[in-house]
């Protein structure tokens, strides 16, 4: 059997060295091609969902603009139907005048009709809108159908439906009711907005030109009922749409859908070039990969005879040394003469650590023995001795060459001049250690020498560490640039290395932070006594590109082991006391203590009670009674939050609304406190106290947050608050930081009927020139200024001078803080409009207030 199976052995394995390389080379060339047609897949389907991304986007936007041309359109109707409500005897002449204001008002408004008892007795404009005259609701069905609704006390908007004057169009119908409580028997009739719906879809970009996208929009109806078409083919919707549902006043939504105008796939180009390049890389690494098999194989070939062959030696760019078994120099190839300096006549005979700069030591000669005979070669860097005297590094192999019988006959030392690379070492070193713009060790570099510093110090040799920031210096980054900024900081880093020994180190660990360690400290007076100079020299004027500069710093100081056992700590400590050092007015220093650190845990402590508070809703509102000088009554409340904690109790705003606002947990804070203020405010009138305006206190943050004025509409139409009660309180500090951006939003709000009030006057800056353009209803004098009244002439000129100034203003004034009757008779004198304080009462809760209110009215009233 042996010798059937040698020949076909021996038949393989000649087929195999034959063909390996090409049968290698188109295995990774099918594996490729396989890559390929997966990467064009994936590609395939990026693309279409890229696709459908920016059909939505442009979808988005349509849709908003759609919602916000037929919302802003039928609320104009409301304000008619109010009208009517409160003047049902109202004459055609005011119908007209009214009209035409509203109109002006609504791009889209073709006609506004009365229909008192379902019978459109008026109509404008008149002219086009004839026929609408008379038209009786009741006479044909689908009028009939949309009365429903008004009869069960709801508006509706109908349509898209032909109108009797003509074309197409949207009706928005509102039942009017007389009372305040809306019956059959208080049944006025219907006001109706008219709107062009050709005019809404092209101000939407529905009926625009396209050449990206198609739509279709259709209006939803009763469940079990045919969907309405308003615009568009209705198939759009079966051909996997981006669908959107269109959110209008009335509960039930339209959907808008759209698709690429030629179909999904066609906004996107295949990437041609990924089949392109995959295939024809896959043929081109195939054959690349064929020609260096085959070239392995004669490479192989000729290995054996090459061993020898000369030219290996004489051109190689490797300096190549062979020595005897005796270890005497044979020979050498060009490239040792070139960079030692000897020529080959200096070195046959010589030992091969002739070249060496330093003679090798026994304990090292006898590893390189070892290494030789264990695995036939020596690896080392070392340095080697040039002919004209100088040293420099080299990478030195050392390899034994074998006879048959495995004995050592030459040793083949190859080495490589590494000076260039030593010194790019040398060059990344600094990089990763040094401070580019300074020069100063960097992060890295002080963080190694302070883990040695920490394994030599003890309790006779300790070391300070001080983390040093410049005041104020981003003001000047951004006022006169980077580049004075980055000047600045060289001469900073200056004037800290001449102020400290020349064991000391000085380091920067980024932006306008260093640090400064004392490697030995005796005393904490040492310590003070450097920190003090430093200050002294910082504070020192800087002339820097003709700018003559002043600037301090606030340093933190700690002290190893006592202050942190290793670096993390350490500079965490050290860092609070330098934060510690600007809150006492910058420009000083703070050794770390414990009540810092008690401090920061308070603080983080609060911080996680206060996250737990929001998911629990562990806030109640009281509220502080707002009095009518002039009629005694009570004419509206301020809300005022608290913090009921199962373990601390009753928290009061001065221990958690600065932590709020740090840790930007105050939106979801001053969104539950509107929300909840509105709702309490919806609950008193249901109980009769219609005529108290809600005051609510809100941050910067929420001024400029873009959810506010949603929030305010879903508010004022959850709970059908009417312009003027509910006011926004904000603060003098606040309406003046940014006015330009600020009115703007604040006239948005007025707009909205919601009041607003300066809080806290006078304790900031105002400009006269921003104050006059603020959309203010009130302004509210600071508590400050009300309580030294009777005995201080200045406060009592203070409020004199706000209260004239707000009624030449034609602003109401609100005085905080009242407490005494001689308060409130003086402020009565000079004509103040409403007082709140303790004189009146206390911040109450809810049902409290009722209280309080019932038996006050009560008083005035008897």
């Amino acid at each position: 059997m042996s010798f059937n199976q040698a020949p076909d052995r021996t038949v393989w394995l000649g087929f195999w060295c034959r063909y390996s390389p090409m049968i290698i080379a188109l295995s990774l060339g099918i594996m490729l091609g396989m890559l390929t047609i997966y990467l064009d897949r994936v590609e395939q389907e990026v693309a279409l969902k890229d696709e459908r991304a920016y059909i939505a986007t442009i979808t988005a936007s349509v849709r908003a603009r759609l919602e916000a041309e037929i919302n802003s359109a039928i609320h104009l109707g409301l304000g008619l139907a109010t009208y009517i409500a409160a003047n049902p005897q109202a004459s055609e002449k005011d119908f007209q005048r009214i009209s035409a204001k509203l109109i002006k008002y609504g791009r889209h408004v073709k006609a506004i009709t009365l229909a008192p008892d379902n019978v459109v007795r008026h109509v404008y404009p008149l002219s086009g809108n004839e026929k609408v005259l008379g038209l009786r609701y009741h006479d044909s069905a689908p009028e009939q159908d949309s009365l429903h609704p008004m009869r069960a006390w709801q508006f509706t908007l109908a349509g898209p439906i032909n109108l009797i004057q003509g074309g197409r169009g949207l009706v928005h119908r509102l039942p009017v009711f007389l009372g305040e409580e809306p019956t059959q028997e208080s049944y006025w009739g219907v006001v109706s907005v008219v709107l062009d719906i050709d005019s809404l879809l092209n101000a939407a970009g529905l009926t625009a030109p396209q050449t990206v996208v198609q739509y279709a929009l259709r209006r939803s109806v009763k469940p079990g009922t045919a969907n309405l078409m308003v615009y568009g083919d209705s198939a759009l919707f079966n051909h996997h749409p981006i669908l959107l549902d269109v959110s209008l006043s009335d509960s039930l939504p339209w959907q808008l859908a759209a698709v690429p105008l030629h179909g999904w796939g066609t906004l996107t180009e295949r990437q041609l070039w990924i089949r392109l390049f995959g295939g024809g890389l896959s043929l081109i690494l195939t054959v690349l990969i064929y020609v260096w098999l085959k070239s392995v194989q004669r490479l192989r070939v000729r290995n054996a005879q090459a061993r020898l062959a000369t030219s290996v030696l004489a051109y190689s760019n490797e300096c190549i040394l062979i020595a005897n078994s005796y270890d005497e120099v044979v020979t050498i190839n060009p490239a040792v003469s070139k960079i030692t300096g000897y020529q080959p006549a200096d070195l046959v005979g010589m030992p091969s650590g002739f070249l060496l700069a330093e003679p090798m030591q026994p304990e090292e000669m006898k590893q390189m023995q070892a290494m030789v005979s264990h695995s036939g070669n020596w690896q080392t860097e070392t340095w080697f001795r040039h002919k004209g005297g100088h040293i420099f590094p080299v990478a030195l192999t050392v390899t034994a060459v074998h006879d048959e019988h495995n004995r050592t006959i030459n040793f083949v030392n190859t080495f490589s001049d590494i000076s260039e690379r030593k010194r790019a070492e040398e060059r990344i070193y600094n990089l990763a250690h040094q401070d580019a713009l300074t020069g100063l060790p960097n992060r890295i570099d002080i963080y190694g020498r302070l883990e040695e510093l920490m394994k030599l110090a003890d309790n006779q040799h300790r070391f300070a560490a001080m983390i040093l920031d410049l005041d104020n210096f981003k003001i000047i980054n951004d006022t006169l640039g980077h580049y004075v900024g980055d000047q600045l900081l060289v001469e900073v880093a200056h004037r800290l290395t001449s102020a400290v020994n020349s064991g000391d180190v000085v380091a920067r660990l980024g932006g306008d932070e260093f640090v400064v360690v004392l490697t030995n400290v005796d005393a904490p007076v040492t310590v003070s006594n450097v920190a003090e100079k430093i200050l002294y020299r910082l504070a020192q004027t800087y002339l820097i590109d003709g700018y003559e500069l002043h600037s301090s710093a606030s340093i933190g100081i700690g002290v190893f082991p006592r202050d942190g056992v290793d670096i993390n700590s350490l500079f965490k400590n050290v860092d609070t006391a330098m934060y510690e050092a600007k809150s006492q007015g910058k420009g000083n220093y703070q050794f770390f203590t414990e009540s810092m650190r008690v401090q920061i845990d308070e603080r983080l402590r609060m911080e996680s009670y206060l996250r737990q508070a929001i998911a629990r809703q562990e806030f109640v509102l009281h509220y502080q009674p707002q009095i009518d000088i002039a009629s005694g009554r009570v004419s509206g409340v301020e809300a005022l939050v608290r913090w009921n904690h199962p373990e601390l109790g009753m928290v009061y705003p001065d221990k958690f609304i600065k932590i709020a606002e740090e840790c930007n947990l105050i939106i979801p804070l001053g969104e539950w406190v509107l929300q909840e203020a509105c709702r309490q405010s919806s609950e008193w009138r249901a109980q009769g106290m219609k005529d108290i305006c809600m005051s609510v206190n809100i941050s910067a943050r929420q001024l400029q947050s873009r959810l506010l004025f949603s929030l305010i509409d879903h508010l004022i139409a959850q709970y059908d608050i009417k312009p003027g009660a509910l006011e926004l309180e904000i603060t003098e500090s606040v309406a003046m930081d940014n006015p330009e951006e600020t009115i703007p939003r604040m006239e948005k709000l007025r707009a909205k009927g919601v009041a607003l009030a300066i809080d806290d006057f006078g304790t900031g800056y105002s400009s006269l020139s921003y104050l006059k353009l603020l959309p203010l209803t009130r302004l509210k004098i600071d508590r400050s200024f009300v309580k030294d009244i009777e005995s201080d002439p200045n406060d009592a000129a203070i409020c004199a001078a706000t209260i004239a100034l707000a009624h030449i203003l034609d602003l109401e004034l609100v005085a905080e803080g009242v407490e005494t009757e001689a308060q409130l008779q003086y402020l009565r004198e000079q004509g103040c409009d409403t007082a709140q304080g303790y004189y009146f009462s206390k911040p109450l809760p809810a049902d409290s207030l009722v209280e309080f209110v019932s038996c006050h009215q009560a008083v005035m009233t008897g």
